[in-house]
């Protein structure tokens, strides 16, 4: 299935279950027509501004229209997605409230700490996957390097030019800083920062030389010739910046990190409402206007089953545990 193509048969499934809650007395029904009837908060684990936030107004847009109810956008963020997860436990369970979060912060956070802050088999149930966002190495022109290959030239006569800044102390990015200096031999220094925006702000001024982030993040400015994306961590280039190469292409294989912003509910929501979200926020997806400005900022849409969300996820743990565990990062 092509979730960019639209999906008639999810919108009359949703139709079908709206119209059986409004007839028949089934058993969560009550909890199901409340949340119908209120509005809905699409909380966020970053600030307002980021790319995720831009992916939840646009998809919150249209589900309002859709749903005919009010959506408002709230940003929690905070110790890596910890903040916005105890945020969403504080509602009830009956799909009022939902979570837009980076796949990676929910599926690898709880395994950077002894004492996690929230499980998210036991405390949150995948809707659906959003969008895509590679990472990538970012760096100030200053340095005067225009591809990964020479950057790694450059740290190896220049030490102090070796520190990479990423969003937070432990996440996809920081395993990536740590995938270079392991698979290249080469001393570069893991600098986090708390939260994207700091970050971006001390590389366009030239306080650190470079960072590991997702390329959305740094795509406006790599446009305008401000900053420079050296290379994309994914298998193929990204057709939306199809002029950065990859990790691969410049000889560095196994460099490989992309996250994606995943829509999770409270657990406990009914089983009927997350599949009528995951139909919803799809058909959103498919929306020409919406495919575009995503595109444009580095999102590529996706969209799905929720069976299939979870699936990914797990996959995800499994992939990186090892990685995690080798490390020895830690949040506590």
């Amino acid at each position: 299935m092509n979730p960019l193509k639209p999906l008639p048969q999810a919108a009359r499934a949703r139709r079908r279950l709206l119209a059986g809650l409004a007839a028949a007395p089934l058993v969560g029904a009550p909890g199901l027509l409340r949340a119908q009837n209120r509005r809905l908060t699409i909380v966020l684990t970053v600030p307002p501004g980021t790319s995720s936030d831009v992916l939840a107004r646009l998809l919150g847009e249209h589900v309002r229209a859709r749903m005919n109810r009010t959506v408002v956008v709230e940003s929690k963020p905070g110790g890596g997605g910890a903040v916005a997860v105890q945020y969403l436990k504080h509602f009830e369970a009956d799909g009022s409230s939902v979570l837009i979060a980076p796949s990676s912060a929910i599926s690898l956070l709880p395994q950077f700490t002894k004492k996690p802050p929230f499980d998210p088999e036991r405390d949150l149930v995948p809707v659906v996957d959003l969008a895509a966002a590679p990472h990538g190495i970012t760096v100030n022109p200053s340095l005067g390097v225009s591809r990964f290959s020479e950057y790694i030239e450059y740290v190896k006569g220049h030490p102090n030019a070796g520190s990479i800044g990423t969003p937070s102390a432990a996440g996809l990015a920081s395993l990536l800083v740590y995938q270079i200096r392991k698979q290249l031999n080469v001393d570069v220094q893991h600098v986090p920062y708390k939260g994207g925006a700091p970050l971006l702000s001390d590389l366009l001024g030239g306080q650190i030389p470079a960072s590991a982030s997702i390329m959305p993040d740094y795509l406006a400015d790599h446009r305008s010739g401000k900053l420079r994306v050296l290379a994309v961590a994914s298998e193929a280039r990204s057709p939306l910046a199809p002029e950065i190469p990859t990790f691969a292409e410049q000889g560095y294989p196994g460099l490989i990190a992309v996250t994606s912003f995943g829509l999770f509910a409270k657990a406990g929501t009914p089983p009927e409402l997350v599949a009528d979200y995951a139909d919803a926020f799809t058909e959103a997806l498919a929306v020409p206007a919406i495919v575009q400005r995503l595109q444009g900022i580095g999102l590529q849409p996706l969209g799905g089953k929720p069976a299939a969300y979870a699936a990914r996820l797990r996959d995800e743990r499994t992939r990186w545990a090892p990685l995690i565990q080798e490390t020895g990062m830690t949040l506590d």
